[in-house]
């Protein structure tokens, strides 16, 4: 008796999953945000904070793609670093991780013939695998005790820019990033003035380093929750920019 009721139960909550699960499949975006405003609404007592956040939550938070561009279509390719290594001296080095973004701009390159624009880390990478002519080497500010003042995404994009002679010289630009990393990088790209897109149908490494000497880019949960507050915190920047122009 008491295996049939267990056996009962089992089913009962297998079942339960799986209408979970169904309803899960076949429900839009606007459901799914139509709803986290509902409980916000609920949670907050504000109806337009509850909307605001609920939009953001999707865009910023459940939103990890980029829109894509056919290979075909590019004008140029920009690619982002992600992470490196530290030497026994205490010298920066690209790492495992740049060297799979080196290998996907190579690939790009190949395809393309397109000029590149890449951070030090993977111009590194790349090396001789794609001629000189080609290849621009964002590089970081060396600091008057010579170590290296990290360039934020942002420094990036501007650098890129400038050694384009502007942005509209990169035309229609393919970012490269890592998996995790990638729609920033082009949404800070396109806040800069390129018209940035994540390479149609490419795989973007996602493979972590747990040796990376930047702690945040060890492991896949940190990064994503650095990555949140990343964008959040650029969400409340524009906010109170907003109220400080008013």
């Amino acid at each position: 008796m008491k295996n049939n009721k267990l056996k009962s139960l089992v089913l009962a909550a297998a079942v339960t999953c799986s209408s979970a699960f169904a309803a899960s499949d076949v429900i839009t975006d606007e459901q799914l945000q139509s709803a986290i405003e509902a409980r916000l609404s609920e949670q907050l007592k504000n109806k337009e904070v509850a909307a605001y956040t609920a939009e953001f939550l999707m865009n910023e938070v459940l939103t990890w793609k980029g829109e894509p561009l056919a290979v075909n279509q590019a004008d140029s390719i920009l690619a982002y670093a992600f992470g490196n290594r530290l030497s026994a001296n205490g010298n920066q080095t690209p790492g495992p991780m740049n060297e799979a973004l080196a290998d996907v701009v190579v690939d790009l390159h190949k395809e393309t013939g397109k000029p590149v624009y890449a951070q030090w880390e993977i111009a590194q990478s790349i090396g001789d695998r794609i001629a000189p002519e080609f290849i621009t080497s964002i590089n970081p500010l060396i600091a008057e005790d010579g170590t290296i003042i990290y360039l934020s995404t942002t420094g990036v994009a501007e650098e890129v820019i400038k050694q384009a002679g502007g942005a509209d010289k990169l035309g229609k630009t393919l970012v490269v990033g890592f998996y995790e990393h990638s729609l920033r990088t082009i949404t800070t790209s396109r806040e800069a003035g390129i018209d940035a897109y994540a390479p149609q149908d490419v795989a973007l490494p996602h493979d972590y380093d747990p040796q990376s000497g930047q702690a945040w880019t060890r492991d896949a949960l940190t990064f994503v929750m650095h990555e949140i507050r990343n964008r959040a915190t650029n969400k409340r920047t524009q906010l109170i920019n907003e109220k400080l122009q008013n």
